[in-house]
């Protein structure tokens, strides 16, 4: 039997059916050899394609093992040629599949999609997946697999692709850990999972009944709150307005994280968040925040937040003007410590109850030191009414 013009296939056949393990895997190298040529003329090498699939599919294993390892380097092998291959015995296939630069993201996504565990896997560790691909894996592939990208150095994990993972793998430990572990994960994921963190531990101690469901309750609240307030903290200029936009949909924006910022000297965020909730643009926000009480109070009405907390709005305000004209800056105990003083004198027609309710707000929401100062001048306030 004769191929295209040069070249006589019909000794391939010949040892194909008559030859021993050893002529056919000779036959197996040199094959691959020709099939690997990208100086070989084309025709010749369309030729042998019949023949390196019955190869492929030999009985002996070692003639499939040596074909495998011969054109392991080839970068333009035909796609039945290689899922042959991809398909042999893990012995055989995986080495294989680890390390051919035939696999294009096309025959990859396939791989993904249809491929066992172990294909998963491998395929998982190769350093030139792309994003479609990794998408694909994780959507479709074995937790061991998407696991496994992970611990792939050249494998960057999208925005996109983190958020199919939390959607499918959000109850499993095992990728939560990983996720969280990314410096690039979303910051709206790491919000979720503290919500779902925190939810879990209530159940927990509701379930085991280690302190009072209400004081269990304030609990968690408070450690929910302090979670979503650093990650609301490290996010920048760009991700946080988002971050809001995101919090607000979820009904997780709520007043006492906004007074919680307040009290920790967290202008960035008051101002993100009076900005969305005003639907105000940052720089009247801004404007408005921290000028007269006119332009203040329009913002505070058009935020929607409750009246409950408007003078400690106010008061973290102006406490960071100040800040600002005199071109200074706080840690956070010592933000809150000027704002004691500035609930305490800053506006003189302030209710002594008002002021103790706010003091109150502060202690709650501050280290233990500054607990013990806004207790103890609550005290005194309420003492003097």
């Amino acid at each position: 039997m004769t191929g295209q013009p040069g070249l006589d296939v019909s000794i391939f056949d010949m040892i194909i059916e008559a030859g021993d393990a050893q002529a056919r895997m000779q036959l197996a190298i040199e094959l691959a050899r020709l099939a690997s040529d990208r100086q070989a003329p084309e025709n010749e090498r369309q030729c042998v394609i019949p023949t390196l699939l019955k190869l492929a599919s030999d009985p002996v294993k070692d003639v499939r093992r040596i074909l495998a390892e011969s054109l392991v380097s080839a970068s333009d092998l035909h796609g039945d040629v290689l899922f042959s291959i991809i398909a042999d015995d893990d012995d055989i296939a995986l080495p294989f599949l680890a390390s051919t630069p035939a696999l294009d993201p096309w025959k990859m996504r396939s791989i993904a999609r249809v491929g066992d565990a172990s294909r998963q896997v491998t395929l998982a560790g190769r350093p030139d997946l792309t994003d479609d691909v990794i998408q694909e894996m994780v959507t479709q592939a074995d937790l061991a697999a998407c696991l496994a990208l992970f611990d792939n150095a050249d494998c960057a994990l999208s925005e996109r692709n983190c958020r199919i993972l939390y959607a499918r793998f959000g109850r499993v430990q095992q990728i939560i850990d990983r996720l969280l572990a990314l410096d690039t994960l979303p910051l709206d994921i790491r919000i979720m999972q503290a919500k779902r963190a925190s939810n879990q531990v209530h159940q927990l101690m509701a379930e085991r009944g280690w302190v009072p469901a209400n004081d269990a309750a304030d609990m968690v609240a408070d450690a929910e709150e302090r979670a979503i307030l650093q990650i609301l903290e490290s996010a920048n200029e760009a991700e946080l307005p988002p971050l809001i936009r995101f919090m607000t949909s979820r009904s997780m924006l709520t007043a006492s994280i906004i007074m919680r910022s307040a009290c920790a000297g967290h202008m960035r965020i008051i101002e993100a968040a009076m900005a969305h909730l005003a639907n105000s643009t940052p720089a009247r926000t801004a404007e408005a925040l921290y000028g007269g009480a006119s332009s203040f109070n329009w913002l505070y009405r058009s935020s929607g937040l409750p009246l409950t907390c408007i003078g400690l709005i106010r008061a973290a305000g102006q406490v960071e003007r100040e800040l600002r004209e005199t071109r200074h800056s706080l840690s956070t105990e010592n933000f809150s410590r000027r704002l004691i003083e500035e609930i305490m004198t800053g506006d003189a027609g302030m209710a002594a109850a008002e002021r103790a309710k706010y003091l109150d707000f502060i202690g709650r929401y501050s280290s233990e030191r500054i607990r013990q100062i806004a207790l103890m001048l609550r005290e005194g306030l309420v003492t003097a009414a």
